[in-house]
């Protein structure tokens, strides 16, 4: 993988929810919904040694944020998306809206509900859930 771009990126800024508890903040260049892998970095502009490798299937979910020094969006336009319960085994609980959820994928993405308005989207991975219901 490059270097990350210098500058203002378009990376996502994100928090990664290990399933032991930790919780790792900074940005993704490589992220995608069927990679086994991708690599988080303190600041859009770190160079790649920086960056921490992350095993997809060691988290429970990549919750991607509103950049802090981003100015706040419109609200998206609304969706078909169908209201879902999440719970991990340490009991946390998430519910919110998904446009498709499959348990045979690696994860799902989901608009958990968020009254801060921080959190755009989450993807929840699939063989870290206790339960996923319909709401």
């Amino acid at each position: 993988m490059a270097t990350p771009p210098l500058g203002k990126s378009k990376a996502p800024f994100v928090v990664i929810a290990h399933k032991d508890g930790r919780r790792l903040k900074g940005y993704v260049f490589d992220f995608l919904p069927t990679k086994e892998r991708c690599r988080i970095f303190p600041s859009a502009a770190a160079k790649q040694e920086e960056g921490e490798q992350v095993e997809v299937r060691d988290l429970k979910a990549i919750f991607f944020l509103r950049d802090p020094s981003d100015t706040p969006a419109s609200a998206p336009a609304p969706t078909a998306r169908r209201k879902i319960e999440v719970i991990f085994p340490d009991k946390e609980r998430l519910e919110g809206t998904t446009e498709g959820y499959s348990k045979d994928r690696l994860g799902f993405f989901m608009v958990p509900e968020d009254p801060t308005g921080k959190i755009l989207r989450a993807f929840i991975v699939n063989a870290n859930v206790t339960s996923v219901k319909w709401l």
